[in-house]
This record gives C-alpha cells, structure tokens and sequence, in this order.
C-alpha cells in the first residue's frame, strides 16, 4: 500500500512538472541583468556532513559577497521555498532560518516525495519570473542515491534543455562514492547543462564553489597564499601582503575542522600582538577575518596546535582607489603624446612613494610612468605619473595596461582599457628660398600648407606658430594667408622673413590648433636659412720702403761672415713661422669645447657617456669638439657626427638612415639642446647635457 502511495505522489509530481514547463515556456519574459543562485538541498538527509556542507558555504558566500541572495528549494517539497536576501547579512540569523526551514520538511514529509524532476521545475519557473540574465546557476545538491525513472529522465533532460537554451548552468554537488551508473547520470545533466559536477568533500569542494562564485561576481578574487599540509602541532607562519590605498583586508581560511589556535599580527603591532578583526565569521570549515582600514605592509597569519594537516589560505584587499588614464585619446598619430594615470577615488588621489608604475602598450613595449617631475611629468610627487609615448603610424584602437606595484609591500593591482589615434591635420612646408638671403628685406621663404588625410583643412593663421635657434636676435617673421575662404581662414600660407644681421638660423612651425574638441601640437620638418656671407674687409697694410744701407765697405766683408748672417736669418725665420703655428693652434684649442653628454633609450636607461669615449690622440687635438659616429663603437651612430658649440649641439646626418630629432626629419644638420629625442632606425634616444 505505501509503495503504491509513493508511485501516485511521484507520478503526480511528475504529471505536475510536464504541466509547469509547458506553461512556462509558452511565455516570454526579458532577461534581466541579475544573476541569480538557487541550490535545490534534500531537507530529509540525516547526515550531519552533508547539512554543515551546505550551511558553511552560503555562510563563506555571503560572507565574501555581501548583500548577495540565494534561494533555496526542496527536493521533497519543491512547491516550498526559503530565500536569503541581499540585505540579510547576519550568519547567525539567516543559517538559523534556513535550518528551522529544512528542519520544518523533514519532521513534516510523511511519505518520500523527493524529485529531481520537480524541483528542477519549480527552480526553472522561479528563474523564468524573477528574469535571471545568462549565467544563472541552479545548485543540486543531492546525498542519497535517488531512485530515477525512465519517464523522469525524460523529463529531467527536457527540464536541461531549457536550462542550456537560455544560458543558465546546473552544477551537480553529489555524495563521494556515488555509484557509476548515477554518476554517469550526472555528468552528462552537468555537461548537457553546461555547468560542472563537484564530490562533497571538504573543504576542497568549498573552495572550488567559492572561487567559481567568486570569479563572476567580485570586485576581486581571492588571491591563493597557501594550501597544503600542516605538521601536526606545529608552528605555521605565513606574511600577507596588504597594498597602500587598502580599505578593507579579508584573510580566509579553510580546514576541515576548527582545530588550531590562529592569530593575525599586523605590521609594526607593539610586542607582536595578535590585532583584532573588525569582524570574524566561524563556520565548521572555514573562518573569515575581515580588517577595516588595514595597515599596508607585511601581515603574519600564524597557527599553532593545528591537527588536522590540511589547510589552505586566501586573502583578498578591496582597494577602492581606480586606476585612472586621464586621456584616452583620440590621438594624433605620428606624433609623440604625454599618458598620465593616478589611483582615485571619488575626487581624493593617493599619492604613494613607493609605488612603482608600469604601462604596457599594445600587450608588447612595457614604458616606466614616473611622478619625480622629469621624462613627461609636469610635477613631482602629485600622485600623477606620467611617460612619453613615442609616435604611433597606424591609426585604430590600441589595448593600454596599467600595474601599479609595491615592491615593498610585495603587491601590486592592474587595470586595462584601451586609447585611440586618428589621423589628425599636419603641416606640410615647401622650402622655396633659404640661402643667401639678403639683410633688410623681406624675403619669402617658404609656403606652408594644412592637409588632412591628404585633403585642403581650413585653420585660423594664428594656429601656425614658430620657433628657431640662431646666432642672432633680429629675425622678424611674418605669415600671410593665401586664397582664404569667407571667415578668414586658410589652408596654405607664405612665410615670408627679414633680417639686419648676417649667419644662419634653423627654424620649425608647429600646428597647434584643435582637433576634435582636443588640444594638439603637430610639427613642420626643420629648415636651416642663411644669409649672404659677411663680406670680408681688407686691412690695411703700411708700406715701407727699404733703405738700402749697404755701403760700399761690406764689399769688403769677407765671405764667411755673410753666409753666417743668412743662416741666422733663415732660423729666425724658421723659429717664427713655428711660433706662429703654435700660438695659432693653442688658440684654436682654447676657443673649442669638450665633447659631453648622455645618450639614454625610451626607458631613461643610460646607454653612453660621450665624454668617456676613449679616442686617439690627433683626434683628441684637432677635433677636440667633434666627434664622429664610428667613435661611439655603436653601429646604431655610424653616419653621424656630433659638433659641440658652447650652448648646443649641431648634428650632422651622412648616412642614408632616417634620423628624426624631437619627431622631425634630419635632413643635413641641425641644432640641437638638452633633453633633445633622437630617433634612429626605429629606436628612440634620450641626449641630454647632464645626467639624469
């Protein structure tokens, strides 16, 4: 009679599952943002492994998760459920709930009416109104080995096709020891369902269930410091590291009981004391130390009297600071560009000395940011860091990550985003007259023309701008507008120039206009100009007329003592013109400088000392501030000579390499100054006049 009681309620069940699905697939519900969890538990299991398995690990999830929910349904009853809700967060309160819930089945099922079928039913309908989004998971967790028809296996497996058609998952978390013929059962809803299938076995199965909750849903995940065995009655020590800008330090532990005396010492704690934890939660196997504000250092988890063996330790820092790009773009290409990133939250920055700054472009050239006020940073110590980034070709989408790290503490966080170039508008100067130029009148000496992607851009004539470097101050130059439109603006202009001094001047016109609602400065290539050579004035030379003095006596001065008087002229002579070259040399010497300076790459690494060049002799004398490329035993400068002038470089190009200097084209030569960019055969060079 009971039996046939068991098949009239299972069949019911079953009848009621076939109607439940049709119902609810004939609806159509939009899916939410929420992903939800729902574990289907077996209230009517004995066994006390199985109960503190379940009760720990909503304990650790929400915990870990706060205001996180989870719903719970009955094998044996699925028309009954219990929810823990996002703003319960007492452990206390919600396990005794759920407890007195599961406890409130079992003393009141008279018959088994337990059914996967059914419950997975009532879980799927629960999904389906509540309008979980993709990635929902329903947990079953099942002990005893239930007894499955073939009419229910139907059903169950349409019950996982619905599952699998709108994204959810199952997990199976079965008993260890199942039998193969159930377990097959469960590895193909699991596969079917695309979820996984997990033994209860603690406190390992806990560990993968949270770190899977874990990895969709935290701001960060647990980072693993320990697992493996402890010798029994021991001593166990273990640092932790907790990174600046920390407002929160969670240590978890799992073991697979409460033995073992554990204490926490925080860094520089007076005689070592253990610290005591804003809030602690003690589950049967695990524990959750949780630290408000924690000082950033070293921290030391210690455990004595531990016999048990296994343990496994993690800990998370909820760091609220973001790590901030402060431009991303878009970016002109070709054309080198200033990144700056800080670590804020809301409108405060931390600013930490410490802290060392990486960003890695395009998942390939790593570039150190600094915050010392040089190398692209505007001030020293403001929390911002900063980096030139050399010129990009190739317009599009470029992935940019950004570490911070802490050495000392031994931590460091990342965060990745990506910046953008676009072709913007560049100067293009067509030389027309730039030699032999002559003084006080207005000369026009180039045109200068704005393209964008090869097509006429229109910009005010106040966007040109110039520089220049001379041996002269008297340089007035002028720019008119040609064929400008109705408002005035132009896309070709004529410079024209004029000078009262003679010598020679190198010059560069720059764009800098905007772009796209974005501030930008593109470069023309540099052009030399000369004057007509300073003509040379003859000095005056006084002639004197020579007395012949000679009397008639000398011819009677004997032989010898005339040819004495000619061999001490001629060495006079000899001595003079020596004199002569030598003084000539020592002032040449004196009036020229010393070859100097430092050659860096991109990463501010020194690469040369110029001055410690080991050169020859004549080298050393007569080209006392010039020293060619070939010197430099670097094949990288072979083409190159660098002439040293009393307040600047002049380098000269002559090789067939394509040489750039602070992003323009080294055509001859050209003056350069400290912290000048020199770009050789694809690589970038720092000179600069004093060590950095």
């Amino acid at each position: 009679m009971k039996n046939f009681k068991n098949l009239i309620l299972s069949t019911s069940l079953i009848i009621a599952s076939i109607i439940s699905i049709t119902f609810s697939d004939s609806s159509i519900y939009a899916n939410s943002t929420t992903k939800e969890s729902i574990f289907i538990v077996d209230p009517m299991v004995e066994d006390l492994l199985y109960k503190e398995f379940i009760f720990s690990t909503i304990s650790t999830f929400k915990e870990l998760r706060e205001n996180s929910g989870y719903k719970f349904f009955s094998l044996s009853s699925p028309n009954g459920s219990i929810e823990i809700t996002s703003d319960q967060n007492d452990p206390e309160l919600y396990i005794n709930v759920l407890k007195s819930w599961m406890k409130s089945i079992h003393d009141n099922q008279d018959e088994d009416t337990r059914s996967i079928s059914a419950a997975l039913s009532a879980a799927i309908n629960e999904f389906k109104v509540s309008r979980a989004s993709e990635g929902s998971s329903i947990n079953l967790i099942v002990y005893d080995e239930l007894l499955i028809s073939p009419d229910e296996e139907k059903i169950i497996q349409s019950i996982i096709d619905s599952i699998s058609i709108n994204n959810w998952e199952i997990n199976i978390i079965h008993k260890y020891g199942t039998s193969k013929i159930i377990m097959d059962k469960y590895q193909n809803w699991a596969k079917w369902g695309k979820g996984n299938i997990y033994p209860i076995v603690v406190p390992d199965t806990m560990e993968l269930l949270t770190d899977k909750i874990l990895e969709d849903n935290a701001e960060r995940k647990l980072k693993k410091e320990y697992k493996g065995i402890i010798e029994k009655n021991s001593l166990f020590q273990k640092e932790i590291f907790v990174s600046p800008g920390s407002s929160e330090l969670e240590i978890v532990v799992y073991t697979p009981n409460s033995d073992g005396n554990i204490s926490i010492v925080a860094p520089n704690q007076p005689g070592n004391e253990q610290t005591k934890p804003t809030n602690l939660t003690v589950t049967s196997f695990s524990k959750i130390w949780r630290f408000k504000d924690p000082v950033p250092g070293r921290w030391l988890f210690k455990i004595t009297d531990y016999n048990s063996g296994l343990l496994s330790i993690y800990h998370r820092n909820k760091v609220d600071y973001d790590i901030l790009l402060i431009d991303k773009g878009p970016f002109p290409t070709k054309n080198s560009i200033q990144l700056v990133t800080n670590l804020a939250k809301g409108t405060n920055r931390l600013i930490s000395k410490d802290a060392y700054v990486e960003l890695i472009f395009d998942g390939k050239i790593s570039y150190e940011m600094n915050d010392n006020g040089s190398k692209g940073d505007a001030v020293a110590q403001d929390g911002y860091y900063s980096m030139i980034l050399p010129d990009v070709d190739t317009p599009g989408e470029y992935d940019i990550s950004i570490k911070y790290s802490w050495p000392n503490f031994g931590t460091s966080i990342v965060d990745s985003t990506k910046i953008t170039f676009e072709i913007f508008p560049e100067i293009i100067i067509d030389v027309i007259n730039a030699s032999e130029l002559p003084l006080n009148k207005n000369i026009s000496i180039a045109i200068i023309e704005i393209l964008l992607e090869g097509e006429k851009y229109y910009i005010d004539k106040n966007d040109v701008k110039w520089s220049y470097s001379a041996n002269q101050d008297s340089l007035d130059v002028l720019l008119k507008s040609i064929d400008p439109i109705q408002d005035g603006r132009s896309n070709k202009f004529e410079v024209v120039l004029s000078t009262s001094e003679y010598g020679k001047a190198s010059m560069v016109f720059r764009l800098d206009s905007i772009y796209k609602n974005k501030n930008f400065v593109m470069y023309s290539d540099t052009i030399v100009i000369k004057t007509i050579d300073k003509p040379i004035e003859e000095s005056k030379i006084d002639i004197v007329k020579e007395i012949n003095t000679v009397d008639k006596i000398q011819d009677q001065i004997d032989g010898q003592s005339q040819f004495m008087i000619i061999i001490f002229a001629t060495l006079s002579i000899i001595v003079l013109i020596i004199l002569i070259i030598a003084i000539y040399l020592l002032v040449n010497y004196s009036t020229k400088v010393d070859i100097r300076g430092y050659i860096y790459d991109d990463k501010n690494n020194l690469i040369l000392d110029i001055k410690s060049i080991k050169r020859s002799l004549p080298n050393r004398i007569l080209r006392r501030n010039k020293i060619k490329g070939s010197e430099l035993n670097d094949d990288l400068f072979y083409g190159l000579e660098f002439t040293y002038m009393k307040e600047y470089l002049i380098l000269t190009n002559y090789s067939d390499h394509s040489v750039r200097i602070n992003n323009q084209p080294l055509t001859e030569n050209v003056e350069i100054f400290s912290k000048a960019w020199i770009g050789i055969q694809g690589k970038i060079l720092l000179y600069s006049e004093e060590i950095l």
